[in-house]
């Protein structure tokens, strides 16, 4: 589906909620969205977005982020947004992919592990002129095939102009950074692989034994691997997830306490309010009320 109309990113997560069998949007432009500068959203979708023009920023995981002309932006499905916003005469090129296709046109290579974790961890990338025009070359196939008459291999076209941007991008990541094309170390896909299975696993799981052995290492390995890869333990890298999802569903649900607990796994509320409260400094129910406080 492509789509001209300026839209805000609550709108498109509205829109994939209520439209299960909807793969791939094409968007050409967004909206503000003043909720966001209260309450983050997750979507459950990778977007893709190319910034043509104007100025913007946009904070992802509490991290903040500047948009300029040339500015490529991807946000992965378990990446919290919140704060979007941009001048009047900001333009961009957006595809927004569900989890399905994802799945599909995901690279099943372990060389690009890190790479990928890369547009996780900095999702934001300057692009040169050349390295822009040639994304934007894709974005435009994709509408292009998007806005047309369905017809029997309209899909497989779309996936696989997906799959060759995909790997464009990977090409760009790789020059901009400095990677050779030379096997990536152990250590580094022990990284990748780690923060992969956190995102998959973190409402239910969060004690290091667990990601250990989904990945056939010791605990103790995986937390020296992990230290010197990132600075962070094991644990908090954990912890981070956890308090991520929890502080969107305080701020943009209608869940109790105790719900949310529930929802993460936590044995009790009362010993989900001390764990959020030691890695924020606030009671959950503090939080809340400062949140909307805020709004």
């Amino acid at each position: 589906m492509s789509v001209n109309p300026p839209v805000t990113l609550r709108e498109i997560a509205r829109y994939l909620d209520t439209n299960l069998s909807c793969d791939v949007l094409a968007i050409d432009n967004f909206s503000p969205d003043p909720e966001l500068e209260v309450y983050p959203v997750r979507i459950d979708a990778l977007i893709i977005m190319l910034c043509t023009s104007g100025n913007g920023c946009v904070h992802i995981d509490l991290n903040k982020y500047d948009l300029k002309k040339g500015s490529l932006l991807v946000v992965h499905p378990e990446n919290y947004i919140q704060g979007v916003t941009h001048d009047d005469d900001f333009g961009s090129q957006a595809v927004i992919c569900s989890p399905r296709v994802v799945e599909h046109i995901l690279p099943k290579l372990t060389s690009m592990l890190p790479i990928i974790m890369q547009h996780r961890m900095a999702p934001v990338t300057d692009l040169t002129p050349e390295e822009a025009a040639a994304i934007s070359s894709f974005y435009t196939f994709v509408k292009l095939k998007l806005d047309g008459p369905p017809t029997t291999y309209q899909r497989h076209k779309v996936l696989c102009m997906l799959q060759a941007a995909l790997y464009e991008m990977m090409d760009v990541r790789m020059s901009h950074f400095e990677l050779q094309e030379q096997k990536q170390s152990r250590k580094e896909e022990i990284m990748a692989r780690f923060i992969l299975s956190i995102c998959k696993h973190f409402r239910t799981e969060r004690q290091v034994g667990f990601y250990a052995k989904q990945l056939c290492i010791t605990p103790k390995h995986l937390s020296s691997v992990v230290k010197e890869a990132s600075g962070r333990t094991a644990g908090e890298w954990i912890d981070h997830y956890v308090v991520m999802e929890a502080k969107m569903l305080l701020g943009s649900t209608d869940l109790t306490v105790q719900e949310i607990s529930s929802k993460l796994n936590f044995a009790n509320q009362s010993f989900f309010g001390k764990y959020f409260k030691h890695n924020t400094g606030l009671s959950p129910t503090e939080f809340r009320h400062k949140q909307l406080h805020n709004k």
